[in-house]
């Protein structure tokens, strides 16, 4: 379990797209050395020039005069001309069916494997996984980690936020959707197959599995990034419409746009596959046969069904919508209303809904599988985007007056079983997800509810922008003030730009993280041999000086010690380091930190150690571990595991450790959870832990391998994020949890002892902190709350069960008692200020017995509009602090006054001020307001009380 407190710096880099338009001309120039050339023109094709974009292309039928992009095509052209024989459809899941059929019996067999998590976990670089590949970088990609199956092909759900504004018209788009992935991984002494093959290979599946005729498709040569990998790829178009690309991935690239060869040469074929039926059944558009049940339930509840006549011609257009692509997007309308013959406005009424409903059923099947893969809507990185997309729903939902029409919550509840039913052809069963209706509901009144201290930041800025904003401020207030784009709108009345989330997504694209600092190269010594997990029990052992190194973050001092072999734990996993003792001869050292860096253990030693550093290298030493400490440092980290373990069932699956710390004194784990734990529910979090330590579950730690491991055990193993290599470190409490980790565990649960929730904090949107004690510190707690008990039973003279009502009571007495002293001081500043009102003087100075000015800031505002009328000024000098009422800022030089107070307060203290106060009248609906009036506070100051009263005297202040 790792502890993510300490976040990468994130650094400049290149985007994709520029990434790609740097190899663009190289690969153009040289089409026998990127592209499978050969075996294109075996299969029937020529290579070609498109006249519209310039792109190279391969064709089969000089009918094929552009590249086959609808942009250089002008329209998709299956619509209402699909491939299928009248009377038949093809449904989602008969799609991919067919694809696994075709690919599975190829002429090399590729392996079908279940779909991995959205949810990217085993990587620290993305969020999500938005295409196949992404399930197999880095590791599989740099050869540290073997792949599934090799070739294989898989069934990927994929999230992107970049083509939010175009989800609902251009029939293409999708927050979410499945990617048909064919992967294959040839090693240098493992040839799979490349670029020759995978072209057959597609080509066999769309001529003899879909049946179309090869003179309908063109493949266009292009260049592809993502991921860290660059290389050439080949886009095959139908009718119009993109079917897929094959990526043949050959280069590793660096932030500044850089490249290096790959050893391992990748395919990476993705195909989405929506658009396999759309194109099939030549549907207006994808979404009414993608999301079928879910369609036709939301369309019979709204009342909205698509005016076919309208889309059936407003589709071939509807390529041409993209935001990304389209020069003058209003142009386009016009152009495509001028097509459908009808009015611009009559066309946008007749799409708007059925585009809304598309919208609404696009960002729910999205949101479901985020959500149950294990990501929260939140303001903390993709959780933003999750909440983006939920919050755009009910926008939706309201702006149309569907929400009664959905059935409310209810029905919106209902719509995600809808969207299972229409997935489980290819994802199988969705197992019931604990949380999931909580995490919406809270989600919707959060938007219900936008908060208004986030609302007040919105109008700040729309009147400094004189209600102008950029897209960076559309994008600062959706990300760090977490208001949602139509809430912005709402407020603004301006109108949501059409690229926002295209905008957004690309900015973030160009943030990536940097590589953490490495301090010490220790690549040219031998692996320090592990003890630690061999023998956790083991606190005396032997071992021999490998080298010494200087201390550069402490000018160099010689107190790092590499040993040949070493039982002493470095800090990770969130887990601190062992301390304890090294003797080199008589001489006695105590070692104080321990790090890891590559495959050497690190030993910080004090005093320094005196002399030349070959002195030291080879000598024998023997060391002792502070088993104490060791101890507790053991039954901390292995708490963590059952405390989440008990978070898990108690709150539900979409618990996922964000991070966790095991020191001596404490531990803390950090959940992902929706919204602050109550008191009932830490308690039931402890009392689980504590029945898995009774319980006395064995806890086994082995070595498996990486692939048996995610088999057997899914991707829950990587609660610290993923651990590079075939193998994996696993602990396994009998039971209860697996997972893989390193640090110290225990044996069995109830070498633990107990553990204590001490409290629990909501430390950021999604995130919550748990922190408890386990073992010796648990007992010690636990006895001092037992005697602090006691020692108020003998206080009050009670016995144990009377505490709660007996301190109600004392508590109750003392608010009657504060008030009662409340309404005395009242009446005291009362007769104060009749006295400042109706004296002769016009400034007093008053001395005032209370703790602090809380009285007067309370009181004061009533009287100003009468102190401003009459022109009267009061000081009133506490112990520690002053408050002032005066008629203008022109009674007192504050300047002057702050010289003064320095002299008494060098560190400094703080001033506050205003020229308007407001005081709400009992029985006023608006509060009274007095401006060009002074009031100043000035709490927690020292001062010498005669000299303060001396400089008042000398600016015509009366001592009352």
């Amino acid at each position: 379990m790792e502890d993510k407190e300490d976040t990468p710096e994130e650094i400049s880099c290149l985007s994709v797209k520029e990434i790609k338009n740097l190899a663009r001309p190289e690969f153009r120039a040289n089409p026998e050395k990127f592209y499978p050339t050969e075996t294109l023109s075996k299969l029937g094709f020529s290579r070609n020039e498109c006249p519209k974009c310039n792109n190279f292309y391969w064709r089969a039928s000089e009918e094929r005069d552009t590249c086959g992009d609808s942009n250089c095509v002008g329209k998709y052209t299956f619509i209402n001309n699909g491939f299928l024989e009248e009377g038949k459809e093809m449904t989602y899941a008969d799609a991919w069916k067919g694809f696994e059929r075709s690919l599975t019996n190829a002429k090399v067999p590729c392996k079908s494997i279940p779909r991995y998590p959205i949810v990217a976990r085993w990587r620290n670089d993305v969020d999500f996984t938005a295409a196949g590949i992404y399930c197999f970088q880095p590791y599989c990609v740099t050869g540290e980690l073997d792949p599934p199956a090799n070739p294989l092909i898989q069934p990927q759900f994929c999230a992107r936020f970049n083509d939010l504004d175009n989800i609902g018209l251009t029939g293409r788009h999708y927050s979410g959707f499945t990617m048909l992935g064919i992967q294959v991984f040839n090693y240098p002494n493992d040839y799979k197959f490349f670029k020759d093959e995978c072209i057959e290979f597609n080509y066999n599946w769309l001529t003899e599995e879909l049946k179309i005729p090869k003179e309908e498709i063109t493949f266009v040569e292009d260049v592809w990034a993502g991921g860290g990998n660059l290389g050439p790829s080949i886009e095959y178009f139908v009718r119009g419409l993109e079917i897929g690309n094959m990526v043949f991935m050959q280069y590793k690239t660096f932030p500044d746009g850089s490249r290096e060869e790959l050893k391992i040469k990748v395919i990476d074929t993705g195909i989405g596959l929506e658009r396999i039926p759309w194109l099939m059944n030549g549907n207006a558009t994808s979404y009414m046969i993608v999301f079928k049940n879910a369609f036709e339930w939301l369309s019979e509840r709204l009342q909205v069904a698509p005016d076919m006549d309208v889309w059936e011609k407003f589709g071939p257009y509807s390529s041409q919508l993209d935001v990304d692509e389209a020069e003058d997007i209003d142009k386009t309308w016009q152009q495509i209303a001028d097509v459908v013959g009808k009015d611009l406005e009559e066309v946008r009424e007749s799409i708007a809904p059925v585009k809304d409903m598309y919208i609404v059923l696009d960002h729910t099947r999205t949101v479901m599988i985020t959500i149950i893969d294990g990501s929260l809507p939140s303001n903390v990185g993709g959780g933003g985007n999750v909440r983006n997309i939920l919050r755009r729903v009910f926008a939706v939902l309201q702006k149309n007056g569907w929400w009664e029409k959905i059935g409310e919550m209810k029905g919106l509840l209902e719509l995600f079983e809808y969207h299972k039913k229409d997935l489980e052809g290819i994802f199988g069963e969705f197992k019931e997800y604990k949380s999931f209706d909580e995490i919406i509901e809270v989600e919707y009144d959060r938007w219900s509810n936008t908060d208004e201290a986030m609302q007040a930041n919105l109008k700040k800025l729309l009147k400094k922008k004189k209600n102008q904003l950029t897209l960076d401020d559309w994008d600062l207030c959706m990300s760090s003030y977490g208001i949602p784009a139509d809430t912005i709108s709402k407020i603004s009345g301006l109108e949501i730009p059409t690229n926002l989330y295209y905008f957004i997504a690309d900015k973030k694209e160009r943030l990536t993280k940097a590589a953490p600092v490495i301090l010490y190269d220790t690549s040219h010594l031998e692996e320090t041999k592990n003890l630690y997990y061999q023998n956790h029990h083991l606190y005396e052992f032997e071992a021999n000086i490998n080298d010494v190194f200087l201390n550069v973050q402490e000018q160099n001092r010689q107190n790092i010690v590499i040993l040949s072999q070493s039982a002493f734990y470095p800090t990770s996993g969130g887990q601190l380091h062992d301390t304890g003792e090294l003797f080199i001869g008589e001489d006695k050292y105590e070692v104080k930190n321990i790090e890891k860096v590559g495959k050497s253990v690190l030993h910080f030693i004090e005093p320094d150690l005196p002399g030349d550093k070959q002195d030291y290298i080879g000598k024998d030493v023997k060391c002792v571990i502070d088993h104490k400490r060791r101890n507790q440092l053991r039954s901390n980290h292995t708490g963590t595991h059952i405390v989440f373990a008990s978070c898990r069932k108690i709150l539900g699956p979409h618990v996922w450790q964000n991070g966790a710390k095991k020191t001596l004194d404490m531990a803390h784990l950090d959940i992902t959870h929706y919204k602050s734990l109550t008191k009932e529910q830490e308690l039931a979090i402890e009392n689980e832990a504590n029945r898995i330590i009774c319980a006395s579950a064995n806890i086994n730690k082995y070595m498996m391998s990486k692939s048996d491991a995610e088999k057997e055990f899914g991707f829950n193993l990587y609660q610290g994020g993923i651990v590079p290599g075939n193998e994996l470190r696993i602990v396994n409490i009998e039971g209860v949890d697996t997972e893989a980790c390193c640090g110290t565990h225990c044996d069995n649960t109830s070498e633990v002892g107990w553990i204590k929730m001490i409290n629990s904090r909501r430390i950021s949107d999604g995130i919550v902190r748990l922190y408890y004690i386990a073992n010796e510190k648990a007992m010690e707690v636990m006895n001092r709350e037992t005697i602090l008990l006691q020692d108020l039973c003998k206080l009050w003279g009670i016995d144990q069960p009377q505490i709660f009502p007996t301190a109600k009571r004392f508590f109750e007495d003392y608010k009657k008692l504060n008030a009662q002293t409340n309404k005395q001081d009242g009446q005291i500043l009362g007769l104060q200020m009749k006295v400042v009102l109706d004296g002769a003087a016009d400034r007093l100075m008053i001395d005032s017995d209370h703790s602090n000015p809380r009285i007067y800031f309370s009181n004061i505002g009533q009287y100003a509009s009468e102190v401003k009328e009459k022109g009267k000024s009061v000081i009133f000098i506490g112990p520690t602090f002053i408050f002032g009422l005066f008629s203008s800022k022109d009674v007192i030089d504050l300047k002057e006054l702050e010289e003064l107070l320095k002299e008494t307060n060098p560190d400094g203290y703080e001033m506050k001020k205003t020229e308007k106060i407001s005081f709400k009248v009992k029985g006023q609906k608006k509060p009274t307001q007095t401006k060009d009036i002074l009031q100043i506070s000035i709490p927690g100051i020292k001062f010498d009380k005669e000299v303060l009263q001396k400089y008042f005297t000398e600016k015509e202040f009366s001592i009352l």
